[in-house]
């Protein structure tokens, strides 16, 4: 076997190739009828209107020349729409693409099936509560960590990686290597979301890619993506496409960002912006403080000055003090005076009115034995009854003999 062929093998050049095939498609498919949903639609300044056409299997591009006069009223169709294509099958050489040319498009009124889908699921998410801000978890002012769900192929991991490192090169980054897109690609974002939930060691998460078509961003409008970011423990910040580009994931994110160099920026603090911050909270700390100091020299002067004032004041009143506390000591005097004149008086009171006293000049307290009861009549007492006599000094226990009344 020869790695170049003779001349009369046939041999092609690329832009030979390319040509055959153009005149073959050109020939066969001069006029074809498509139906489809519009995605990625874009009117040009040129007047001319890009768009894909695709339905659940494939897709096609196609371009419609001088939209502007086609489309009656210049109405723009949008992505999402149903329409009905006629025009011819062309090969675009430089890259070796095929492509509609459309003479004529119709709207359908009704949108695809695509989009009726993603219409239905942001519905169904909203009645559960899933974009509710209430619950949108704020970011971290100062993260230790970022996680970062993506491929890490793409550019997008790139432009967050420069970003992170020009505004705080100490922050550390994890990255969990994910599709997205294709069909498992949903299904490892979801697990890298989880991942970063078990290990603890992240602040924040975020996931997404650079832009792309409506069918590129598929995965990131599936619904099990959309619970497992409304379920994170960790805030989740969202970053898909470009800033015209919204998903499902951007809805029930605590933070969607328009790019994933945007995302960086959210998520990190700017070292210089902070070290600013630091500079102008040091110098209002400064200026409070020397306002505090002056404030406490003025109260000190004028209480030094006033308490001059006052010296005669005070030296005025020391005789004035002196003369009451001389008034004070003497009434004290007095009234100590006349308390123990009345405390002796009621003394010897007291001591008169004692029984004990009484009995010492002769007097005598007679009483009946069994109860105690002093006798005061001899009508109280029978003959032969005992009795108790007390004395100044002692008792006499006697019995009656005889009584008077």
């Amino acid at each position: 076997m020869t790695l170049y062929p003779r001349e009369d093998d046939g041999l092609l050049t690329v832009s030979e190739l390319t040509v055959e095939l153009k005149r073959f498609v050109s020939a066969r498919f001069r006029d074809v009828r498509v139906e489809g949903e519009v995605s990625n639609a874009k009117l040009y300044p040129s007047g001319h209107f890009y768009f894909t056409l695709k339905d659940d299997l494939a897709m096609i591009r196609g371009v419609v020349f001088n939209y502007s006069a086609r489309m009656p009223g210049g109405r723009v169709v949008k992505d999402g729409e149903r329409v009905l294509c006629r025009g011819r099958i062309d090969v675009y050489e430089k890259r070796g693409e095929y492509q509609l040319i459309v003479s004529d498009i119709l709207a359908r009124g009704d949108q695809g099936l695509v989009y009726l889908r993603f219409l239905e699921l942001k519905e169904k998410l909203l009645r559960e509560g899933l974009f509710e801000e209430v619950l949108k978890k704020p970011l971290p002012p100062f993260p230790r960590c970022i996680g970062i769900v993506t491929s890490p192929a793409g550019a997008a991991i790139g432009d967050m990686l420069r970003i992170i490192h020009e505004r705080h090169g100490n922050i550390a980054v994890q990255i969990f290597p994910a599709a997205v897109q294709g069909a498992d690609a949903a299904r490892e974002i979801v697990e890298g979301i989880e991942y970063f939930n078990r290990s603890g060691q992240v602040d924040v998460v975020i996931i997404g890619r650079g832009g792309g078509s409506y069918e590129d961003l598929a995965c990131f409008n599936e619904e099990s993506l959309a619970r497992a970011i409304f379920a994170s423990r960790l805030p989740v910040v969202s970053a898909v496409g470009h800033e015209v580009d919204f998903t499902i994931a951007d809805f029930v994110a605590d933070v969607r960002a328009p790019t994933p160099t945007a995302a960086a920026a959210l998520v990190v603090p700017d070292k210089n912006e902070v070290a600013r911050c630091i500079d102008d909270l040091k110098d209002s700390l400064c200026q409070a403080m020397e306002k505090k100091l002056e404030k406490a020299r003025y109260m000190l002067v004028s209480n030094v000055m006033e308490f001059k004032d006052r010296k005669d004041f005070f030296t005025s009143h020391r005789l004035y003090l002196d003369d009451l506390t001389g008034s004070l000591t003497h009434s004290l005097q007095l009234y100590m005076k006349n308390i123990r004149t009345r405390s002796d008086a009621l003394a010897q009171r007291m001591g008169d009115l004692n029984p004990t006293a009484i009995l010492a000049r002769g007097y005598s307290i007679t009483s009946k034995v069994d109860t105690g009861v002093v006798i005061t009549d001899s009508s109280a007492v029978s003959p032969g009854e005992p009795l108790s006599i007390t004395l100044h000094k002692g008792s006499l226990h006697v019995s009656v003999t005889n009584k008077k009344t």
